[in-house]
């Protein structure tokens, strides 16, 4: 009987032991967020925000701008992602969709190849045969 009572509490101690060295950092993730912040009007605007108990910082806002042709509004967004690594750094992210186009950045997305300039075609003159008898 007390083999049994010692090899369950054995048994006990090593579930409960962290399977992993980030057991820390995923049992933090698991938690709701420390702040939370919403607005909305009745148009569709919005601005949003929170804040993780493991430090990701997340930011948002869309807003209304008229559209180039005059037919109505589109919604801008703008907003930036911060979060802790693995490895300890912090890396920020903003973004931003509208009438422009998508746009990305941060120094840790790759940098876009740029292409090499089309060098100048170069021009032959016309060789000119000439028959001889």
């Amino acid at each position: 009987m007390k083999f049994f009572i010692v090899a369950l509490c054995v048994f006990a101690v090593a579930a409960a032991a962290p399977t992993s060295p980030d057991a820390a950092l995923e049992e933090r993730r698991r938690l709701p967020a420390l702040e939370h912040e919403e607005i909305h009007d009745e148009f569709g605007q919005f601005a949003l925000r929170y804040v993780t108990a493991e430090g990701t910082v997340v930011s948002e806002r869309g807003r209304l701008v008229p559209a180039q042709d005059g037919s109505g509004y589109v919604m801008i967004l703008e907003g930036e992602v911060s979060y802790v690594g693995d490895d300890g750094q912090t890396y920020v992210t903003k973004y931003s969709a509208g009438l422009d186009g998508t746009h990305v950045e941060g120094n840790h997305l790759p940098v876009p190849v740029t292409a090499e300039p089309v060098p100048e075609p170069i021009v032959l003159e016309p060789i000119v045969l000439t028959e001889s008898l």
